[in-house]
């Protein structure tokens, strides 16, 4: 495993909380991808100029953060999972199949616009994880 990252689900004001917390914490939006940019999801015009994934780092800082899927409901408390990177495509899945046991899985691997395979789940204690292998 290569590390733990913070996923926040930011609904609809991704970029605004980015720009705050860089206010906040300083440091920068190190990549920020729109829908309109990532072609494999197909969103509606009104939601092309929403954030599809953004990395934010400052000293000590590491985070994720997206708008979510157009039409997600998101609750708080739900709008934040645990990601981790993967340096291979074996351990991504022998951990997956240890946490998915009792949780649920919200998406299958699914590869992204950014060429990884990503996998998300429930684990039995309500925790949401973000499973991802650059391929």
């Amino acid at each position: 495993m290569k590390n733990l990252t913070p996923y926040l689900i930011i609904y609809n004001n991704c970029e605004e909380a980015l720009l705050f917390y860089k206010g906040c914490f300083g440091g920068e939006i190190s990549f920020m991808q729109r829908y309109a940019e990532a072609s494999k999801y197909n969103v509606s015009e009104q939601f092309k100029d929403k954030i599809a994934h953004a990395e934010f780092i400052a000293e000590g800082i590491k985070f994720y953060a997206s708008d979510g899927f157009e039409g997600q409901e998101v609750t708080v408390g739900d709008n934040i999972a645990m990601t981790i990177s993967f340096d291979n495509e074996q351990e991504q899945k022998t951990v997956f199949d240890k946490l998915k046991v009792g949780g649920s899985v919200t998406m299958d691997f699914t590869e992204t616009s950014t060429d990884s395979m990503l996998v998300t789940l429930i684990d039995k204690y309500g925790i949401h994880w973000y499973l991802n292998h650059d391929k």
